[in-house]
């Protein structure tokens, strides 16, 4: 089952867009371990956390998937700061503001993101059920495995119906 959430930002997901996916790459973690360092250089006192399946060191996209949490009335203090460091933000979101760009060929989104937010909770959360939890974590690398061949939409649609499980949404 998911959520209505979910379901629009699915709707947004081009049909025909096939996954790829890669095994662990170490490099990433150290492209993210820099990135984290320009942002603890500007903004030291905000929490920032290395989320995905790059940190789990298991098979992704080669996506660097970076948050740096900041209640949404405090975004703006931040932005300029972020700004000195990623240039203009690629979106505003309702909760977050996100730059995205490629370093070495990683699909890297950087977020300023509500850490109150049902979403960002249940993101956090998710990331470290798996991270606590071999079992778990191997069942969602077979997914992320088994998804070599699918759509985007099919995947994400697979992802989300597993966090939803783990979660215990369903």
């Amino acid at each position: 089952m998911l959520t209505e959430g979910q379901i629009k930002y699915l709707a947004k997901v081009p049909d025909d867009q096939k996954m790829v996916v890669k095994p662990f790459n170490p490099r990433g973690l150290e492209i993210a371990e820099q990135i984290i360092a320009n942002i603890k250089a500007v903004e030291p006192k905000l929490e920032v956390m290395l989320l995905g399946s790059l940190p789990l060191r298991i098979s992704g996209q080669e996506d660097i998937d970076i948050s740096a949490f900041c209640i949404k009335s405090e975004q703006s203090k931040h932005v300029d700061n972020f700004k000195k460091v990623f240039g203009e933000p690629t979106s505003y979101g309702n909760n977050s503001i996100k730059w995205s760009f490629i370093k070495e060929g990683f699909s890297i989104d950087v977020w300023l993101t509500d850490p109150t937010v049902e979403t960002t909770k249940a993101q956090v959360k998710v990331f470290n059920l798996l991270k606590n939890n071999p079992k778990l974590l191997k069942e969602y690398e077979q997914i992320k495995e088994n998804a070599k061949d699918l759509t985007c939409k099919k995947y994400q649609t697979r992802k989300y119906e597993f966090f939803n499980r783990i979660l215990g949404l369903n």
